[in-house]
């Protein structure tokens, strides 16, 4: 019976770290190292799951603390960036006191096929990373959720 207990309340305590909303699921692995995600219109950013995703993003992390972001059809061909503005705008969430709370916002600039940019340092982990893009007259959105 409390082997019970503690299976069922750790199943409970991973639906804790659950971004709000979610940000939905990719099958395929990352082609260049990272964490996969749908990208969807920002007017079906509340949606989550159910959120149509428009193309797919690659987050990958360098140990010095830089990111990069590639987009991708839905074949996971690299995508270029000329359809796209020329900045991504990045918010950053941490989990701290048991709760995620804003902690700031940052940039990533074209940088040849991809965005890059500079993580701020960050003592609270796990964090969360919600991107923000144009794509001509569209407005995007992918998120990132429970990095450390």
């Amino acid at each position: 019976m409390k082997s019970k207990f503690i299976l069922i309340a750790a199943l409970f305590s991973f639906s804790l770290f659950a971004h709000e909303g979610g940000h939905g699921h990719l099958e395929e692995g990352g082609k260049f190292g990272g964490i996969t995600a749908p990208v969807i219109d920002t007017a079906q950013e509340h949606m989550g799951d159910k959120a149509k995703a428009l193309f797919k993003a690659e987050l990958v992390r360098s140990e010095s603390g830089k990111i990069s972001l590639y987009l991708f059809d839905e074949k996971m061909n690299v995508l270029g960036l000329d359809q796209f503005g020329p900045e991504v705008e990045a918010k950053l969430e941490v989990k701290k006191k048991g709760k995620f709370t804003y902690f700031g916002t940052f940039k990533l600039s074209k940088h040849g096929n991809h965005f890059m940019g500079q993580l701020p340092k960050i003592e609270y982990k796990p964090f969360n990373i919600d991107l923000y893009l144009v794509n001509g007259k569209t407005k995007l959105f992918v998120g990132f959720s429970n990095l450390d």
